[in-house]
């Protein structure tokens, strides 16, 4: 039979999981609310998502990389890229060394839309830690980070 003090632990690991959960929907809400606010329509949190890692990373990325980069299988991040090339969000080229892959980069719409979803990303980062302090959020990023590597391995 488990202690109190294993009982108790376990309430808490269920409550940080939950309310990681919660976080996760209430910043998918948050960010949709930002992307109508900017006049993104049609354009999801997780594909907003994508853009700004395509942004970030300069160069073209293979779907692979991008579904690595996301932490989602290249099943789904297929769906975003197609739907975000159907918005004429990105372009698909194919890569000049291996006719297998696809390079996916942002589009001309995306470059000129770039400073709206900028100014959603920096909106829902400001929000959602407001109040943190600079040693606050160092701790934070240090639990997350061991939270994300405890559960690649499974």
């Amino acid at each position: 039979m488990p202690s109190r003090a294993q009982i108790a632990h376990r309430r808490a690991q269920a409550d940080a999981a939950l309310n990681l959960s919660r976080i996760q929907r209430g910043l998918e809400r948050r960010i949709q609310a930002l992307l109508e606010r900017e006049r993104l329509h049609k354009v999801t949190p997780a594909q907003a998502n994508a853009l700004m890692i395509l942004f970030q990373e300069k160069d073209p990325l293979t779907a692979r990389d991008l579904a690595a980069e996301m932490s989602l299988s290249e099943v789904t991040v297929g769906r975003f890229v197609r739907a975000l090339e159907a918005g004429g969000w990105v372009v698909r080229d194919v890569h000049p060394t291996d006719s297998r892959a696809i390079l996916v980069s942002p589009s001309k719409k995306a470059y000129r839309a770039f400073q709206r979803f900028l100014r959603v990303s920096n909106a829902i980062l400001d929000e959602a830690f407001d109040g943190f302090t600079r040693k606050q959020m160092q701790e934070l990023v240090g639990m997350t980070e061991r939270l994300r590597e405890n559960l690649e391995d499974l």
